[in-house]
């Protein structure tokens, strides 16, 4: 059993890796979808926008079918969903066509299959060692992040943006071949089998009761609009990450390595948050508190940094503070709503921060045309309004 443990722990990886890892490089691709299609910024910016707003929106639904029909044939079904839906793009002419065939079967198949990890991952691990294991898990997304940024700009470089589309639907084809590997533990198949007969007529029934216990916790409601004030200005700022520091006449090299600190930093956040949890009295929201403070910061000065290492080291804060904000969705709910719920909490938090991506990508192009993309008050507001939050828990 331990040696299974640690094979499915890999499997789960890998796939983070290559699912979520693709969905958070997407917005490398903003210039060239805005040079093939010849569409406006705000039009090429829902593809972004969509995509992360799906993944959100979707999150209470793919929990109760997590729930109903196990996380492994849910992973099936999202990576077969996600492949299918890149290799169709081969065939799109405009970024409508974008929208439709990858950005929402992609955000529906990563919240499914992020959601399938996290169920497995609570199944095999327990304690302590959970919470570094759900760390290092989704540290994967953010590793592969990086590694994304290099392998699309190899195959724009190579096989144009249509061919990339191809080659990445092949890969993410393995998405639907390693859920094959989440067997649950033994513990849980025994479960299975007590509740077998009884597990059909009550789906509705534990829905239902399920989202009534969440919606009735006054500190989740209270920790799912926090991390949503705090996750959503951020998508937005990296929805247009390369139009904004081409704006500030920087390099194609330097764009690319102050989007791979920003990427190692967010993998950095995100590993350190299940060690700092090892600490004694260290509570998720007080760490939550702090790096929220220490990215509204950034988020209000970022705009006073013309050199390039002055904006990459803001960008290395914020991408730290967004790793451990990542790291604190899954270990906060587990906290506050159980093992059992947690597909439920999770999907619950997607579904508040999906709202809030819909239209984040448009706003921050407007921005960006009126050059006062950091200058409002909309990113600060949005930041403090977590350190409100998490004091009033």
């Amino acid at each position: 059993m331990e040696d299974q443990r640690w094979i499915v722990m890999l499997s789960t990886c890998l796939t983070d890796f290559m699912s979520l890892g693709l969905l958070l490089a997407v917005p490398v691709l903003f210039v060239n979808l805005l040079e093939t299609y010849r569409e406006s910024r705000a039009t090429t910016a829902t593809v972004t926008s969509i995509l992360f707003g799906v993944m959100g929106c979707s999150g209470i639904i793919n929990g109760l079918l997590v729930q109903t029909i196990g996380p492994r044939k849910a992973g099936i079904l999202a990576g077969l969903l996600m492949s299918g839906g890149w290799m169709l793009c081969f065939f799109s002419s405009s970024i409508l066509y974008i929208d439709l065939l990858m950005a929402v079967p992609t955000g529906i198949g990563c919240s499914l299959i992020s959601l399938s990890i996290i169920r497995t991952l609570s199944q095999h691990f327990k304690g302590k060692i959970r919470l570094i294991a759900l760390s290092v898990q989704v540290s994967s997304s953010g590793i592969g992040r990086i590694v994304y940024t290099y392998i699309l700009t190899a195959c724009l470089e190579s096989f144009s943006l249509h061919g990339l589309f191809l080659i990445m639907g092949a890969l993410l084809l393995n998405c639907a071949i390693l859920p094959i590997l989440w067997q649950t533990n033994q513990i849980s198949q025994d479960t299975s089998r007590i509740t077998k007969e009884t597990e059909k007529p009550v789906h509705i029934q534990n829905f239902c009761s399920r989202y009534g216990q969440i919606f009735t916790n006054k500190t989740f409601l209270l920790f799912v609009f926090g991390i949503a004030f705090l996750f959503v200005p951020h998508n937005g700022f990296i929805i247009v990450f390369t139009d904004i520091m081409k704006s500030r006449e920087f390099t194609e090299e330097n764009i690319r390595l102050a989007y791979v600190i920003h990427s190692i930093s967010n993998v950095c956040g995100r590993l350190s948050f299940g060690f700092l949890k090892q600490i004694p009295r260290v509570s998720t929201l007080s760490l939550t508190f702090l790096f929220a403070c220490m990215s509204a910061v950034s988020f209000s000065t970022i705009h006073l940094a013309k050199e390039f290492w002055t904006t990459a080291f803001a960008c290395f804060i914020m991408g730290f503070e967004m790793g451990v904000t990542v790291a604190a969705v899954q270990i906060g709910a587990l906290k506050i709503v159980g093992p059992e719920n947690l597909p439920f909490g999770i999907g619950l938090i997607y579904s508040v921060m999906g709202v809030g991506n819909v239209v984040v990508g448009p706003i921050f192009v407007v921005q960006i045309f009126l050059n006062v993309w950091v200058s409002t008050p909309l990113n600060t507001h949005s930041r403090l309004q977590l350190s409100r939050i998490t004091l009033g828990i």
